[in-house]
Formats: C-alpha cells, structure tokens, sequence
C-alpha cells in the first residue's frame, strides 16, 4: 500500500481540532500548508480554554502589557504613540490575546473569513516557540482593537497606541522571505491585516505596501492555478481562494479611494462552498465579492484613466447591475452588521458611477432624460441610504472602521454638491431633500471625530445649504 494511502495511528493537535486528514509526521503536510505549529499530545487538558480567561483581561493588559517609552524606526514619522514595545519584550500575559477571540469571531471573521478563531486559539498558545506566530497574533488584535470599536481610533488616543504598539511589535517579530522560507495562508493574512492597521493609523502609502506584499505571497501560494488548487483539500483550497478574494477587494478598495493601480485579476468563481463556515459569514462574503466584482477593469480605466469613451448605455447597464433587487433580497436576510457594510458599498459604487458619466457629461436635467442618467440621480440614492439607516443601529455602521466613513463622505459629498446645483425644488419635493440632508449630516458627524478625519469641506457644504433653503432652519428646531 502507498505510504500516502495508510492511515496514520495518530493526528496532530491542529488537524484534531479542524477535524482535517493528518498524516501523522513530525509536521504534518496540514501545519506546514496553513503555517500552524504542529504538536502532538495525549490530552487537551493543557490547551488555553476561553473559560478560564477572565473577562475583562483585554483592558487590563492594554494597562499592564510591560510596554515603556521607547523608539521605533518601522513605523510613523509623524505622530508616534505615546508609547513603544521595547525590543526585547517577550513576556506578555496571554489573556489578552484570548480575551480578543470573542470580538474577533463576532465583528472581524465575518467579514475577513479566512482564518478561524480555534487556530488563532492555538497560535497563542505557541508563541513564545515561533516568532512569526507570535506576529501574526499581534497583527489580529491590533485588527480586532481596530474593527470592534464604533468611533474612529484616531478620537481615541488610547486605542490608537495600542494599534500602533502591536503593529510595531508584529513588524519586528516577523520573518522576512529567505530561500528556504515556505509561504503560508497566515503570511499573506498578516500582510492584510497590516495594511488594514496601517490605514486606520492614516498611512495608506505603508498599507499599500504590505497589501502588494501580500498579494506577492498569494502569487507564490499558486492560488490563480486551478490545478494546483486542486490538490489542495477542500477546505484549504476554499480557505485559499477566500484569501484570494480578501487581497482582490482591498485592492480594488484601494484603486478606487488612493487611485492606486491593481494588479489582481478576479477568480471565475466565488470561492468553494467550505462546510466550516457559518452560512451567514459564507453567503456574506458571496456579495461582498459580487460588490467590487462589479469594478472590473473597464470600470477601473475610465476612474483612473481618460473617460472620453464612457456611454451611456455603459452608465445605465453599470447602475442597473448596481440596483440588482435579488442582490439587494439576500442581503436583507443577513445580520445587520453584514447589510451595513454591504449595503452603503453598493450606494458607494453608485455615487462613483454617476461621478464618471458627470465628467463625460452624459447627465441631463430634461424631464425625459432617463432616471439613471440624471443629474439629481444622487437625490433618489440619498433617500433610499437614509431609509436604510434608519433601521440600522448606528454602532454597527461605525464598527466597519474609517473605511465605511471614507464610503459616506464621498456619498455626502456628493450628494450636496447636486442639491447645491440643481434647480430649487419646491413644496413636497423641498422638504423631503431637507429630511434627507438633515440626517444624513446628524448621522455621519454623530461619529466622534468625523470632522477631523475631513475637516471643513462638507460643514462648509452644508452651511451653503441651509443659505440656500431657509425652511432648514425651522425644520433643524422640530428634530
């Protein structure tokens, strides 16, 4: 019988608890695939368990995590944390870490689904044995810190030096790619993770470094070849190609925010059905990629590039695809927090497709015109966006972080661009684009620190506004 087909007597800690094949070496062909520390033991009494972590660890060790003032020369030139990890800092209590799981499986997996918060468990565990372990641990709780708290970190001091201590620390920790260095899934994860802190620290040209990093990873991961992924596992090969996914939506996030060019291509499909995986979290993340599926390179080329060859039927078939109502029915089935990003995404790539076809001039105010070549087209989207925030708890709206706010300042902005310069409304008309304007400008500086991430521009917009319509004052004092 081939060695391959035997069945081993035993399996390690890691693929017991993934419940995957092991083939029972020293390490295993499993660990060596995800990067996992491979260990064997006879029971599971010395394994970490989230009921032994006492709660409220995650503030006490932000308190007491033996950091002290210091210097760093890998992150911000301007604006360094109050305080340093110091080089040759290796004890730290471990129930911070195990404190984060919770928050990271409830608010970061659902939508970064790659790796689970059991195999985070074990990398905790092991490291003190594996350095780049130890990065990658640091990296997830600077993007739990990151993605769990509903105001931007930049009004919260605290916050942001916890971000930047880890993200330090990780950097230091981490490996850099020798001859022999064998790339796994956890590499190009820290490589997200990174750029995601990176943005948050408001550094988005070091995040798009490490998120091109990462990208380079994958490619030597062959997770383009449908042949070598069919060697793969089930699950690693649907694991692969959600990271996959993970790098194409950040950097087509990046292309249309930074005007950054992309060089991933999209998968011919969604990533594999993987069993694992909460239903909500997989069909979530479905959509997630059917939303920036839809910035494909003819879309990219005219955002960045020259758009003297937009049509407008381009216009109406981009905006229509946008406006798909099964896409819209399948996303109201979802937690809340999932519709909140996916939803304001999707009146993101509206607002920018109408940008493009108003540069082209494509856009009439002609009561015949078509509705999606409108000029007041941002209108109508701004009352279905109030609509849908209305029924959305404002915390699970700010939870998604600087990027989802980066999505509604471009939307506002926009949208009292067209009322500051389409013909006055009158009567019914007036007063609902007053309502509209009037929460969606409570709405947005409701966030702490919204006027210091885009300071003036939009406060001055709407003070033009409430020149322009002078029923706003009266309605501002029934709120």
């Amino acid at each position: 019988m081939p060695d391959s087909d035997r069945r081993t007597l035993r399996a390690c800690d890691s693929c017991k608890r993934r419940k995957v094949r092991c083939n029972g070496q020293s390490k295993c062909q499993q660990c060596t695939h995800s990067g996992l520390p491979c260990t064997y033991t006879n029971t599971s009494s010395d394994r970490p368990r989230k009921k032994n972590v006492r709660r409220g660890a995650v503030i006490a060790e932000c308190r007491t995590l033996n950091l002290r003032p210091g210097k760093s020369a890998t992150l911000l030139d301007h604006e360094k944390p109050s305080y340093m990890p110091s080089s040759n800092t290796s004890r730290f209590n471990p129930a911070f870490f195990f404190d984060l799981l919770g928050d990271y499986e409830q608010y970061v997996f659902p939508m970064s689904p790659v790796i689970p918060a059991d195999e985070i468990r074990e990398m905790i565990g092991q490291m003190d044995e594996n350095k780049n372990i130890a990065s990658f641990v640091y990296i997830y709780a600077a993007a739990t810190l990151d993605l769990t708290r509903s105001e931007p970190v930049q009004e919260a001091p605290g916050t942001r030096d916890r971000i930047a201590t880890l993200l330090t620390r990780s950097l230091e920790l981490r490996r850099r790619p020798t001859l022999d260095s064998h790339v796994s899934i956890v590499d190009v994860m820290s490589g997200v993770f990174t750029e995601m802190a990176f943005c948050t620290l408001r550094r988005p040209d070091l995040a798009f470094i490490y998120l091109r990093e990462a990208i380079s990873l994958l490619y030597m991961l062959n997770v383009e070849s449908e042949e070598a992924l069919a060697n793969l596992d089930p699950m690693q090969r649907a694991r692969l190609q959600r990271a996959y996914w993970e790098c194409f939506v950040h950097e087509r996030f990046t292309a249309l925010t930074e005007n950054r060019p992309p060089c991933l291509g999209p998968l011919k499909t969604h990533p594999d059905h993987d069993a694992t995986l909460p239903p909500d979290v997989e069909t979530g993340w479905q959509l997630c990629i059917d939303n920036f599926r839809l910035v494909d390179r003819e879309f990219l080329d005219f955002w960045l590039g020259g758009r003297s060859e937009v049509t407008a039927d381009w216009i109406e078939d981009k905006q229509r695809h946008l406006e798909d109502d099964e896409w819209h029915c399948e996303v109201s089935r979802l937690p809340q927090m999932q519709q909140a990003d996916l939803v304001i995404t999707r009146h993101w790539l509206r607002t920018l497709t109408w940008q493009i076809a108003l540069s082209n001039t494509l856009l009439s105010s002609s009561p015949g015109s078509s509705l999606l070549l409108s000029l007041s087209f941002p209108l109508r989207l701004s009352n279905q966006l109030r609509q849908f925030l209305m029924t959305i708890p404002r915390d699970l709206v700010g939870i998604h972080g600087s990027g989802i706010l980066k999505k509604l300042f471009e939307i506002a902005s926009t949208i009292t661009d067209v009322v500051l310069n389409v013909p006055h409304a009158s009567g019914d008309e007036t007063v609902r684009r007053i309502h509209d304007i009037l929460f969606l400008k409570e709405f947005l500086f409701s966030f702490t620190g919204f006027q210091n991430l885009w300071p003036e521009v939009l406060t001055q917009k709407f003070q033009l506004i409430r020149d322009r319509y002078p029923e706003i004052k009266e309605m501002e004092l029934l709120r």
